[in-house]
């Protein structure tokens, strides 16, 4: 039987072609959600971003469909169509390619900010010439990754690398190489307490949704640095409004938000030592291809499923 694959996403030609390759007897398109039509109803296997499955939509119109693969790491729009979640159709994701961009853009944000260069970009602009405030040194400080997947452990050797002290917060004790303690959700205060900077890669689950809120706000260092990576609503964005602007910690950076795009009025954007990317930290000109490579190391062994990469349990929701 020829595979019906259709991406959600335009692919390069080579692309296609190692796809090809992986699996001989295929038929790969490529056509926007907007544009796909009748090309639904006979696909096998779809692959796109979890912000382009409107699975309420999609499901009535594609009986044949096998298996979804994910070029995002995150599945919570999928995940939200119970129908979906109770099928048998395969789902898997991304995870695990996101880490090299995002451990750059979290030191580049902690450099920033540590050696004041936004002050000095700010500076250039008004043909200012003076000392710049409190310049420091990631040397020697403890950062806490909360949250020690793939991207996690990433930023954790990015950061060991800077002659920094690694503390770390997951679900199971294990051995990290980059790590010099290692914490269980349960005693996050713990590691909150001792830390400089806070990065937050955790996985949005029912048990992280709001996580970080006033209460473990106020656990943290008044000195301490807030870094949200992973998901909008790990954060309840209102207590940290309030630990800023009373300097209950002394600085943050938001890459995600519980709303994208930011709305114009969101009072985020006014608020004092807030860094704003949007949803910026994993872009990289070797998403794609990362992302693929996955795909493909799965397309050899499908629909056998058995070795498959990255597949998610849709009741855990990762």
């Amino acid at each position: 039987m020829t595979l019906q694959i259709l991406s959600f996403v335009k692919l390069s030609d080579k692309q296609m072609e190692l796809i090809h390759q992986s699996h001989s007897d295929c038929h790969l398109r490529c056509i926007r959600p907007k544009e796909a039509g009748d090309a639904l109803a006979d696909v096998h296997i779809l692959l796109g971003y979890d912000s382009q499955m409107d699975m309420k939509n999609l499901l009535p119109q594609m009986p044949h469909l096998q298996w979804i693969h994910t070029y995002s790491a995150g599945v919570e729009q999928l995940l939200a169509n119970e129908i979906f979640t109770r099928s048998d159709i395969l789902l898997t994701n991304s995870r695990g390619i996101h880490g090299i961009p995002m451990a750059e853009h979290v030191l580049g944000t902690m450099l920033a900010y540590s050696r004041r260069l936004i002050e000095a970009w700010e500076n250039q602009k008004t043909h200012v010439w003076k000392r710049l405030t409190e310049p420091d040194e990631l040397f020697g400080k403890t950062a806490a990754v909360i949250g020690l997947g793939s991207i996690g452990r990433e930023i954790a050797k990015h950061l060991k690398n800077m002659g920094m002290r690694i503390v770390a917060v997951k679900q199971k004790e294990s051995t990290e190489p980059f790590v010099d303690q290692l914490f269980t959700i349960d005693h996050l205060s713990d590691a909150l307490s001792c830390a400089d900077y806070v990065i937050v890669t955790l996985p949005l689950t029912p048990q992280t949704k709001k996580i970080f809120n006033a209460d473990t706000f106020n656990m943290m260092k008044e000195n301490s640095f807030f870094i949200n990576v992973s998901r909008g609503d790990v954060v309840e964005e209102a207590d940290l409004v309030e630990a800023l602007v009373t300097n209950r910690i002394r600085g943050a950076s938001l890459d995600v938000f519980t709303t994208e795009p930011l709305p114009e009025d969101s009072p985020l954007w006014n608020v004092p030592n807030l860094f704003i990317t949007p949803h910026h930290s994993a872009i990289s000109p070797m998403y794609l291809d990362r992302s693929l490579k996955i795909f493909r190391n799965n397309l050899q062994i499908f629909p056998q499923r058995i070795g498959m990469l990255n597949v998610v349990d849709k009741q855990r929701g990762y």
